[in-house]
């Protein structure tokens, strides 16, 4: 499979991966309702009795979220950190080319064209992947917490 046709894969797997990244959003969205609501009801009982209060639900609000948010930071800088890499790898494959002197080939010209094809498919679908990769570990916190509190 040529460059081209594996960015283009990859380009429709991502188009797919949209539409789970879009159920996820719901799903999380059903879980922290139901969530927002069971930690309301234990707040208030908390403020209404506070020597019955379920500290230990009130405290793990704070520490899970800042998890949560360290993970999704994680997950976007590891996105980023592979996108610049592929850019400064396709900069440097440019950069020979153009340095080396020589008049680029109909061949090489088209295998550069090629490359920077199956770059930039691989850059958007990137971008595509980022948003259920920055949403997966909140989704994963809100689906446990609508379990556990059930």
């Amino acid at each position: 499979m040529s460059l081209g046709q594996e960015a283009w894969a990859g380009f429709m797997k991502a188009s797919f991966g949209l539409v789970g990244t879009s159920l996820q959003a719901s799903e999380m969205l059903v879980a922290s309702s139901s969530v927002i609501g069971t930690r309301m009801t234990i707040m208030g009982q908390a403020a209404r009795r506070p020597a019955d209060g379920d500290y230990a639900e009130i405290s793990g609000m704070v520490s899970e979220k800042v998890l949560a948010l360290s993970r999704v930071n994680q997950a976007l800088v590891d996105q980023w950190s592979a996108m610049l890499l592929d850019a400064c790898e396709q900069a440097q494959h440019v950069g020979g080319a153009v340095l080396s002197g020589r008049l680029v080939s109909a061949r090489e010209l088209s295998q550069l064209t090629e490359r920077w094809l199956a770059h930039g498919t691989r850059m958007v679908t990137r971008t595509m992947e980022t948003g259920g990769l920055a949403l997966a570990p909140v989704h994963q916190q809100a689906t446990a917490n609508a379990r556990r509190l059930r």
